[in-house]
């Protein structure tokens, strides 16, 4: 399976979706906002990241901008988590790398199934 970072400032989100993960048979790491999801990607070698969008310290789409920024990381799928539905921001978000969209709340079954989807 893979290793996955999910960036969230909710805790909730983050305990949810960390379960699901680990359920499924990935390894998961979890940061609070973007900034500490960057520190991450320094430490560790991730397959897919989710993050949300709005968050303290860094949001969703600065974190994404310096991730791709890394060459290890230019083509590693990342899933925006959020409530934003706004077109153009999705826009932006793929002209960053943005994989997919997953609006919150969501549920397991759609949070695996973007997970599998991406990792082939």
């Amino acid at each position: 399976m893979g290793r996955v970072l999910i960036v969230d400032d909710a805790s909730l989100v983050r305990t949810v979706a960390k379960k699901a993960a680990l359920e499924a048979g990935h390894e998961v790491v979890v940061a609070e906002d973007g900034q500490k999801g960057l520190e991450a990607i320094k430490e560790f070698q991730f397959d897919i990241i989710f993050s949300d969008i709005n968050m303290p310290v860094m949001s969703g789409l600065e974190m994404v901008e310096n991730i791709r920024k890394e060459p290890a990381y230019k083509y590693v799928p990342i899933v925006m988590l959020t409530t934003e539905s706004n077109a153009d921001l999705k826009a932006k978000g793929k002209e960053m790398g943005v994989k997919a969209w997953l609006l919150k709340p969501f549920n397991k079954d759609k949070f695996l199934m973007a997970c599998e989807k991406l990792l082939g």
